[in-house]
């Protein structure tokens, strides 16, 4: 039998559920745990975050909410008695420029280009990867699968889903690839590089090496993908998946498990970053909500080691922003 055909059939070797019936649960109980997990201590961060003391503005422009001024970097602060009038605000173009900046990584092919070509079609092929996902989740509630269900007469969800895996595991691969390299040889970007930022690569490489495996080894690589969110969303048996899958699922549970322990959780960090950070551009005004949380914020106690902060742990920014500056014999003792 020839290489390729050996290849083929050992990686997709059919596990039977009654010989092997204590993995199968295992794979369940990964799948389940790291989801789980992911979305307890990603709502609990948010929370943190979204709950946290006023940040330090960056006060950047342009600020993408700025009506008519955000293409100049303007803002309201430029006109006449703006306390007074009415604040105009741009959703649209917020809206727009988050749009770019998550989709097409705006920032990235604007100030690092070489990386933009890795960082693109790494990230694309994770979008379509968790809209493939969230389709077959879709298609299992309205039985849309012809692989699953024979009666169907349409092979057409089953045919989606198989191109959009495709286009996941080659452009995901190529990405994983160019992005490794650029760590290992750019002596620039290889100052800032931990072994986290490599292991994270290959972690999510092989989530689209295994698909692609997968795709090129098995007949029936949807029916076995649509089969085990069947199995594991019904509490049953995820079916006869190939090796190949039950290496893909463990993966993609222990990257759901390791997620929210990286900086990775940058996908909805971003978000606080951009709108409590860089924009974040809110008067603060008499009786505003603002002024209520800074004056709550200067209560708090200080504990900068900076000698001119003349803080000891106990006085509170109030105390030290209404004293006067230390003078250097009081710095000397």
């Amino acid at each position: 039998m020839p290489v390729r055909a050996n290849f083929k059939r050992y990686l997709s070797f059919e596990i039977s559920f009654n010989k092997i019936r204590g993995d199968m649960e295992f794979i369940h109980f990964a799948f389940y745990f790291g989801l789980l997990l992911f979305l307890i201590l990603v709502i609990n961060k948010a929370y943190k975050i979204a709950t946290s003391p006023v940040h330090l503005r960056w006060e950047l422009y342009p600020v993408a909410h700025e009506k008519g001024k955000a293409k100049y970097g303007g803002s309201y602060l430029e006109d006449f008695e703006w306390w007074v009038k009415p604040r105009e605000r741009d959703l649209l173009n917020e809206i727009w420029t988050m749009f770019q900046e998550i989709v097409f990584l705006k920032g990235v092919w604007e100030h690092n280009r070489p990386l933009w070509f890795g960082s693109f079609p790494f990230h694309y092929a994770l979008y379509l990867y968790i809209v493939t996902t969230l389709l077959a989740w879709v298609g299992l509630i309205f039985d849309w699968s012809s692989s699953l269900n024979p009666a169907l007469q349409s092979n057409l969800f089953d045919t989606l889903l198989n191109v959009l895996l495709w286009i996941v595991s080659i452009l995901g691969i190529v990405g994983a690839i160019i992005l490794l390299l650029k760590r290992i040889f750019d002596e620039n970007l290889r100052l800032y590089s931990n072994p986290s930022h490599y292991f994270n690569i290959l972690l999510i490489g092989s989530l689209y090496v295994t698909s692609f495996i997968w795709l090129t080894s098995s007949d029936n690589a949807i029916g076995e993908f649509l089969g085990f969110y069947r199995g594991v969303f019904t509490f049953s048996s995820v079916g006869n998946l190939p090796v190949i899958g039950y290496i893909h699922f463990y993966l993609l549970s222990f990257f759901l498990f390791y997620l929210p322990f990286t900086h990775m959780t940058h996908f909805f960090t971003k978000y606080f970053t951009y709108h409590k950070v860089r924009w974040d551009d809110e008067p603060n005004f008499p009786d505003s909500e603002i002024r209520k949380k800074l004056l709550e914020q200067l209560n708090f106690p200080v504990q900068w080691s900076a000698p001119h902060i003349a803080a000891d742990g106990r006085k509170t920014w109030l105390v030290i922003a209404s004293s006067p500056l230390p003078t250097k014999e009081d710095n000397n003792g």
